[in-house]
């Protein structure tokens, strides 16, 4: 392989990984099925803890938009590490 073919091989690898980083990277402001992909669990588990009042904390804006911030899901998920 020479030189060009290498910079060009370095240049998919550099490609493939930013997308994967654009994934794995949650908006400022989530609905529940992206806070829930986030968290890797399903929106059903966020729709009964909300009924319980034990998980991420939320904004209610209306009765079909309800928004978690990434920040404040972060420190939720924070809170309840195990350290052992």
């Amino acid at each position: 392989m020479d030189l060009a073919d290498e910079v060009r091989a370095l240049r998919e690898d550099v490609r493939a990984l930013t997308a994967r980083l654009d994934g794995a990277l949650a908006p400022a402001m989530m609905n529940t099925a992206q806070c829930a992909a986030f968290l890797g669990m399903s929106p059903d588990r966020l729709y009964e803890w909300r009924k319980e009042r034990i998980g991420p904390p939320y904004m209610h804006l209306s009765a079909r938009s309800i928004l978690y911030e990434r920040e404040a899901v972060i420190a939720w998920a924070q809170s309840h590490k195990i350290e052992h």
